[in-house]
């Protein structure tokens, strides 16, 4: 510690000096002693006795706890100290600080600043830099918001905290603010706020911490669904498998539809968990382009089930691709599940045909719109469960397309499958969801940016387009009368989660803001708002869990 002293004090001009010791206020109530004190020795004072190791808080700069490796006792040791420093001071109201426009004034309020810097955390069994995270922010949630240390340093970790308040950020539950040490060269734009920001969150690569820190929170389940049934439509995989599970572990039934049930079955069934909610996942294969089929199954829904709680319109064709794409697929939907696997489509075998998928010659609705010369849907081997993924994004598709590049039959299968399949779900399923034993149902309609008026458009796909604003419409037009039902609809943008640009003009190095799991968490944000916060909220459109003009 003295040699640490001496080469701080190396810097330091005469007016300041560096001691070690204890804080005194005007009603001479001391702190606990700390390891290093920065003071002005400009300020008179008749209550520093630096030779007792005294210091008058009014002279105090800055307080400094420094440690190598600690356990968390020791880490709650050394938030107590920075705590007792600051309940020397007079006292503060956080509205004013917040209020305060001025940095530096603003900053004056905490004089002085409480620094804890340590190697690391010893008693920990892991390197996750995550769950070291979260231990932190517990420790630091343990404290009150005015004794708060303003920084805190993880050395080891890379980890730092800032103080939110330093920042005029409001502190909630949902505020970590802790960053990774290393500070950007260059600013970058947040997704969520475009704000721009230098410190990185220590989970997302392109949020800003306050984002970050609400989008991090918000992946967490937070209520319970024990009872209620849900229908997510095109659950196979991304945004639909991702709200599935999430509905699943937060303890809902879940009716999943997909065009490939045995892929769907096979991927649900290796999910670690897949034994405690399995009996409550029922997989129904159909093809939304089939409007026959369709309603066939929603009659089926309607006898089978007491009720519907919440109705989830994820299914979507954003690109179109070529029947020989689906190949693989096709070839493992004729490959045998196991039993466990069996179980999740048995209701789906007896009650829809037997191939749900319609891309094979002489079942398409569009077949001679459809069949361009040369492509075949003919079945390639069986291939392993995890190259059976998304879909590859072409060398050319139509996300890049203008208006006269698209053709009649995709600009048809668009608007049935986006815009014709939810509203047949949303007007025929309102008696069935009418019978739900719970007071409050919820129907989030699945959307983009794309389909906002709001956001200036560029040309490409605007049949894509079309469909998700005829989408959004839907909800804008029909949500109070639903909502007389209690029957409470929304439309959700599920954030930047993947591209669709074809592969030979997509950026390699390009990091994309969220994942799955953030985007099943913005699509069941308003039935959680409703259920666990009895915010019931209906007729918005919702990005970035706020709504936004339409």
């Amino acid at each position: 510690m003295a040699l640490l002293r001496a080469e701080l004090r190396q810097p330091l001009p005469q007016s300041y000096g560096l001691g070690s010791g204890r804080l005194c206020n005007e009603r001479q109530q001391l702190s606990s002693r700390v390891d290093l004190v920065l003071y002005d020795r400009t300020i008179e004072s008749m209550l520093m006795r630096e030779e007792e190791g005294i210091f008058d808080i009014r002279q105090a700069l800055v307080t400094v706890q420094l440690a190598d490796a600690l356990d968390t006792v020791g880490l709650e040791a050394l938030l107590r100290v920075t705590a007792s420093t600051k309940t020397l001071l007079p006292e503060r109201k956080l509205e004013e600080i917040l209020a305060t426009q001025r940095p530096a004034r603003r900053l004056g309020k905490f004089l002085p600043l409480g620094i804890i810097a340590f190697r690391a955390l010893k008693d920990t069994q892991t390197q996750s830099q995550e769950v070291l995270v979260l231990l932190l922010d517990a420790s630091l949630k343990r404290q009150k918001m005015l004794s708060l240390p303003d920084f805190l340093l993880a050395q080891g970790h890379g980890l730092l905290y800032r103080n939110p308040v330093l920042d005029r950020i409001p502190f909630a539950q949902s505020t970590i603010h802790i960053s990774r040490t290393l500070e950007s060269d260059k600013a970058y734009t947040c997704y969520v706020c475009k704000r721009n920001y230098t410190h990185h969150h220590f989970f997302y690569e392109r949020l800003c911490l306050q984002c970050g820190d609400l989008n991090y929170v918000k992946r967490a389940i937070p209520g319970d669904l024990t009872g209620r049934i849900a229908l997510v439509t095109g659950a196979r995989i991304k945004i639909g498998y991702a709200t599935a599970l999430r509905l699943l572990r937060a303890g809902a039934r879940v009716i999943a539809t997909t065009r490939f049930p045995y892929d769907a079955a096979r991927r649900y069934s290796r999910e670690p968990d897949f034994q405690k909610w399995r009996d409550r996942l029922h997989i129904y294969g159909l093809d939304f382009r089939s409007l026959p089929v369709l309603e066939q199954f929603i009659n089926y829904l309607s006898s089978a089930y007491p009720g519907l709680d919440i109705l989830i319109n994820n299914a979507a064709q954003t690109v179109k691709q070529p029947p020989s794409a689906y190949a693989a697929l096709l070839a493992s939907e004729r490959a045998e599940l196991s039993a466990e696997q069996r179980l999740l489509v048995e209701r789906s075998q007896a009650m829809l045909p037997p191939v749900a998928f319609m891309m094979q010659d002489g079942e398409e609705p569009f077949r001679a719109l459809l069949a361009p010369p040369g492509s075949s849907a003919k079945e390639a081997p069986p291939v392993a469960q995890e190259e059976v993924g998304p879909l590859a994004v072409a060398e050319q598709n139509s996300w890049t397309a203008r208006l006269a590049d698209i053709s009649l039959a995709e600009m048809l299968e668009v608007q049935v499958v986006n815009v014709t399949a939810p509203f047949l779900l949303i007007s025929r399923l309102r008696p069935l969801m009418k019978r739900s034993q719970f007071p409050h149902r919820f129907i989030v309609n699945v959307t983009a940016t794309e389909g906002q008026f709001a956001q200036k458009k560029r040309g490409t796909h605007p049949h894509t387009n079309m469909a998700k604003a005829a989408l959004n419409m839907l909800t804008h037009s029909s949500a109070e009368e639903l909502a007389a039902d209690s029957l409470y609809m929304n439309s959700v943008d599920p954030g930047w989660i993947s591209l669709q640009t074809p592969v030979d003009i997509q950026d390699e190095h390009l990091i994309l803001p969220l994942d799955l799991v953030d985007a099943a968490a913005r699509v069941c944000d308003p039935i959680f708002q409703g259920i666990v916060d009895g915010k019931l909220t209906y007729g918005h459109f919702y990005k970035d869990y706020v709504s936004v003009p339409w």
